[in-house]
């Protein structure tokens, strides 16, 4: 790390372990708590600073011991409540040397799902009741204890929670001792000590659970841990959750460290999961399957939580990122090596063609802003650390090292992960470390490589350059979704791109080249050439664009099946990247999407998908809209007609994902016959005389939905305060979205964030299908501003922040300047600091498809009305 971060606490003082007592109180939705930290001081101070947020602390009970009879104890405490710190000041200095400080204090069980929490549940015969637990990521163990609350600070830690003895209570490590205290119901829980660790990785949860378990083939306990009755719907999970462990213990040749895993399902829960060392804590949905009413979407995106988590015991947990500038050391990761878990435990899923629809999508969609942020960013205060959890830190994360794993090779590649974790093992590190380690292993120069990729924002556009007759060269200028011109500083980027050619001859046989694109460009020899499929298997991070007469060739390349489906998909999502940007005209986008007639990859048709989307969104409040739902129907039929409405046993698991998604477009655009069986099929569900198919359910709820009336709104809320498993509530809540009249559209609004029948961390669901059309948005921001203090209330506080999730789901979808000038005008006079970065990522997507629609609207309509 070459700079310093302005908001790190001094050095002159450094913790060694932590020693925590707390007791929640379930009545009054507070806890008291005492610390005892062993430090050690390196020069004489008369202060000691420590993180503190929403703590109340007295000077009398803060206290430094030297030895048993040795003490001093705090004479004025300062608290700041910006920089979250208390500033403890004694009345001399403190010498040199290992000394004990004990401090006792009280804090809130908030329920704004961050720091030590409470989250509200109801018992299968309707009674209410709460359990808490804790999210400390990024910094909100601070909120639970004083603490030195960043990840370089390393510590162990002894917890010892005081609960009610009829509650489960779990942590870090397992259970040393329990004690009940004389003349009450409560118990003291006291837990094994840590490994060394950061403070945002350590987690306590106290409720009513039940759990089933499991060991790894090195004696491991796993574990699941569920609300009472639901502990079935963790099989699946204990299953993905073991064998990845046991994966993991292999490739990196260093085993799991602690001697068990738990995993468990909270309530209310902001963010997906959180890789607490030994204490992993999750979504209900994003742990939990039932064999009856899961879907096979349910199960990857289960499988992929919990590969993505188990991955962080090794990258996070036992070797943490430096300071969170190397965050996607942790995510990126992370990320990665989900997709590599579940390609070895599931490779009937085609998990690497589907990494290029979700996380390789994600990041050349949001990397090619110029709001987007290096992978590597200086970071300070609270509110800039949480806003890179984002898809730069994951999904472009993953994406390089994607590509540096392709050049390298699988096993140089492995074992330099090998020595980067045992060289860092308990201990902190910086993106360079682990160049470091790949490059001794590989004898490749992977620092002066990958800096082109981690310490610059954007990504390359690949440019297909004719010298002469027979020689094709290439040029590489930073890509913007814009297209607007390159500043200077832009236009001087330079990346080091790891590129593969595939050449396909006159012959019909194909050749594959790779290269290292610099600044010095290869040379094609053309000459008897068919087609040339630059980026092949979209290994790289970039976009290419053709010659015309290239473009033509690739397109029949793709009628007459001669691509690989990641081929396939990326010269469809590179044209319609490059025509937005201004690089090639809207024409030829729907032209080459007649290419894709007789595609039946599902995850081609993600981005076939997506085009139409897009190209819908930009019509959808105009009149011309009737020429694109006639082509977005004419386009679907095939594949529609193709799969039907049942499932064969013997068809795939992304053939099951691409029924769902085609029947479910096929609805949005109004297909009569698919609207009316859509209809049906939820008319008999709702009346429990036919349920539907779990993989259909999205479908059939949201098209029911879209074209529904008052009866339809009246029973999908219905379904939705019957139901219990929180996988179909969230299709429910989906559903509600997706009304189209904006007759229901305030009632739904209301329904979700005042009735108290849908969490918090739930609405952004309802938000996120409102967010997919004209009306929802509308209304949905209508809402949001005139509800602005409640928001800001109940989604601003703390570390991973939902504030932003929710502008974004919002306002992404909107295509007008005027739009863009209003949003930016309310957050000028409405400042949100925890979600600036998802408000200027808005502001620039809804000017760059406005940008487009004015340039190109009569190319498009002209286009989609020669196909009538």
């Amino acid at each position: 790390m070459s700079e310093k971060p302005s908001c790190l606490l001094p050095n002159s003082i450094v913790p060694a372990h932590y020693e925590i007592h707390l007791q929640p109180d379930f009545v009054n939705f507070t806890f008291a708590g005492t610390v005892s930290i062993n430090i050690n001081i390196h020069e004489s101070v008369d202060k000691i600073i420590l993180h503190a947020a929403d703590l109340e602390i007295k000077s009398s009970d803060v206290a430094v011991w030297f030895d048993e009879n040795n003490s001093v104890v705090c004479k004025e405490i300062n608290f700041d409540a910006e920089a979250q710190t208390a500033t403890f000041a004694f009345p001399n200095q403190l010498p040199k040397g290992e000394a004990i400080l004990k401090i006792k204090y009280t804090g809130i069980l908030n329920d704004k799902m961050v720091g030590f929490y409470r989250s509200k549940y109801v018992t299968a015969s309707g009674q209410e009741k709460y359990l808490a637990t804790t999210q400390f990521e990024a910094t909100d163990a601070r909120r639970a204890l004083p603490c030195w609350d960043e990840p370089a600070r390393k510590a162990t830690f002894d917890v010892n929670l005081i609960v009610p003895k009829n509650l489960v209570a779990l942590s870090n490590m397992p259970v040393k001792s329990t004690k009940v205290l004389e003349n009450t119901d409560l118990q003291t829980v006291s837990f094994e000590r840590t490994p060394i660790m950061s403070t945002y990785l350590l987690a306590f949860v106290v409720g009513e659970f039940e759990f089933v378990e499991t060991k790894t083939n090195n004696g491991t306990l796993v574990r699941v841990y569920t609300m009472l009755k639901k502990s079935h719907q963790g099989m699946f999970a204990l299953d993905v959750g073991r064998r990845s462990l046991e994966l993991y213990n292999n490739y990196f040749a260093f085993p799991y460290p602690l001697p068990k895993l738990d995993m468990i399902a909270i309530p209310d829960f902001a963010s997906g999961a959180m890789e607490n060392w030994g204490l992993v804590t999750y979504r209900e949905n994003a742990l939990l399957i039932d064999e009856t009413n899961s879907s096979s979407a349910s199960k990857q995106r289960v499988a992929e939580v919990v590969a993505h988590e188990l991955a962080h015991q090794w990258f996070g947990n036992l070797v943490t990122m430096q300071w969170w500038t190397n965050l996607w050391l942790n995510e990126g990761f992370a990320s990665w090596m989900a997709s590599f878990v579940l390609d070895k435990l599931f490779p009937e899923w085609d998990i690497w063609t589907q990494f290029l629809a979700d996380d390789y999508a994600d990041a050349l969609s949001l990397d090619g802003l110029r709001s987007t942020h290096p992978i590597e960013i200086p970071v300070n205060n609270p509110n800039e650390i949480s806003q890179i959890f984002d898809a730069i830190s994951y999904s472009k994360g993953a994406s390089v090292i994607r590509m540096i794993h392709d050049f390298l090779g699988a096993d140089i590649f492995r074992d330099g992960l090998r020595v980067y974790l045992k060289r860092h093992a308990y201990s902190n590190a910086v993106t360079e470390d682990l160049w470091q380690a790949l490059a001794e292993v590989s004898g490749q120069p992977v620092q002066k490589i990958m800096n082109t990729w981690t310490k610059q924002a954007g990504y390359p556009l690949i440019q297909i350059i004719q010298e002469n007759e027979n020689i094709c060269a290439f040029s590489q200028k930073r890509f913007l979704a814009s297209g607007q011109p390159l500043t200077k500083d832009e236009a001087d980027q330079n990346w080091h791109i790891p590129l593969a050619a595939e050449l396909n001859h006159e012959s019909g046989q194909s050749d594959f080249t790779k290269y290292i694109f610099s600044d010095t460009s290869p040379k094609i020899n053309i000459d008897k050439i068919n087609f040339i499929k630059l980026n092949s298997a979209q290994i790289a991070l970039a976009r290419v664009n053709y010659l015309p007469q290239q473009w033509q060739k690739l397109a029949q390349a793709v009628t007459n099946g001669l691509l690989s489906p990641a081929d396939r998909y990326g010269i469809l999502s590179d044209a319609l990247a490059l025509v937005i940007a201004g690089h090639l005209s809207s024409a030829e986008l729907i032209n080459l999407l007649s290419a894709y007639k007789t595609e039946d990859n599902f995850v081609v048709w993600a981005v076939i998908l997506r085009s139409l989307g897009v190209l819908g969104n930009v019509l959808e409040e105009t009149p011309e809209k009737i020429y694109f739902e006639s082509f977005a129907k004419s386009t679907l039929a095939p594949i529609v007609s193709r799969l039907g409405w049942e499932e064969s046993a013997d068809e795939s698991h992304t053939t099951k994902l691409l029924r769902g998604n085609v029947l479910s477009s096929m609805g949005s655009y109004g297909h009569d016959q698919t609207v009316a069986e859509a209809k049906s099929r939820f008319k008999n569900h709702a009346a429990n005389i036919s349920p539907a198919e779990p993989n259909l359910r999205h479908a059939i709820y949201g098209t029911a939905a879209k074209h529904g009336d008052k009866e339809v709104f009246a029973s999908v809320v219905g379904l939705y305060q019957k139901e219990t498993f929180q996988e179909e509530k969230v299709r429910l809540l989906s559903a509600l979205g997706r009304f189209a009249d904006s007759e229901f559209l305030p009632t739904v609004l209301e329904y979700g964030f005042n009735s108290g029948e849908v969490r918090s961390g739930d609405f952004i669901y309802l938000l996120g299908s409102m967010g997919g059309h004209a009306n929802g948005r509308r209304a949905a921001w209508n809402f949001l501003t005139s509800n602005w203090s409640s928001f800001t209330q109940r989604y601003a506080a703390g570390g991973l922040k939902m504030l932003g999730r929710i502008i974004s789901l919002i306002c992404d979808g909107f295509i007008n300047k005027e739009d863009a000038k209003i949003i930016e005008q309310f957050f000028k006079d409405n400042p949100a600091p925890s979600a600036d970065r998802s408000i200027a990522e808005a502001i620039e997507r809804i000017n760059v498809r406005a940008a487009w629609y004015e340039r190109d609207k009569d190319i498009i309509i002209e286009a989609l009305k020669k196909l009538q």
